[in-house]
């Protein structure tokens, strides 16, 4: 009996980022202080003993109810996929421009497109949305099911301000009709909401978000950030 094939080798990604374009990156996460994925990295260790997170509103820059100064150059970074999952362990430590260096280097070896997805995310935080499209459109080649991988591409589209950001939040309505149980998406769908300064529709979207599992990662994110949004309303 003749032996199995080998596995085809992962398919190589190229998403150009060059030495001097990541000192450029580099430049871009500097200025965005308050990155937009540390509000669940903050989250993932427990609060007290024994009990579930009491998380205090760690939300990165004001959130604010609409009319408000609220953009990136207000206090935002740019709009980036809120990811269900810390990055991998030696990733999640390093800062964002080395995340993007590190999660390239996995996702030319590692077949799982989470690698791509989460790629994906930190280059939008470093501002990089054509390089973040790359990386999900790749995701999305190596498992077209992906919804993280689907949102991050309708989230890509918030890049291009108000206009884009409408797009965004279309998309994600789209996904949102089509897997209405998915908690990445409503998610997300509150965080793009924020940077259209509609605090009630963010708040409808993380209200979602906690329906469909108060305990998970990003349940504990959405219940911080409705108490952010409640107190910077007055109530």
């Amino acid at each position: 009996m003749s032996e199995a094939p080998p596995p085809p080798a992962p398919r190589r990604v190229r998403l150009g980022l060059t030495p001097r374009r990541l000192a450029v990156l580099l430049g871009v996460w500097i200025v965005a202080v308050g990155a937009a994925l540390l509000i669940a990295d903050a989250l993932d260790s427990p609060v007290g003993e024994g009990a579930r997170d009491e998380a205090q509103a760690v939300a990165p820059g004001p959130v604010q109810v609409p009319g408000g100064a609220l953009a990136a150059g207000d206090g935002l970074p740019p709009l980036a996929l809120v990811l269900d999952r810390p990055l991998p362990d030696g990733v999640g430590d390093l800062p964002p421009i080395r995340q993007a260096v590190r999660l390239s280097e996995l996702a030319r070896s590692d077949p799982d497109p989470r690698r791509l997805v989460e790629l994906g995310s930190v280059l939008q935080l470093l501002g990089d949305p054509e390089n973040a499209t790359r990386a999900y459109r790749a995701a999305a080649a190596r498992a077209p099911d992906d919804l993280a991988a689907r949102a991050g591409l309708a989230m890509v589209e918030g890049a291009g301000g108000g206009a884009g950001l409408a797009r965004a939040a279309a998309g994600l309505a789209a996904l949102a009709r089509e897997h209405p149980e998915d908690q990445l998406v409503a998610f997300n769908q509150g965080w793009v909401e924020i940077y259209r300064r509609r605090a009630a529709a963010a708040e409808r979207a993380w209200e979602r978000t906690v329906e469909l599992g108060q305990d998970t990662r990003l349940g504990r994110t959405a219940t911080a950030l409705l108490t952010e949004l409640e107190s910077r309303s007055g109530g």
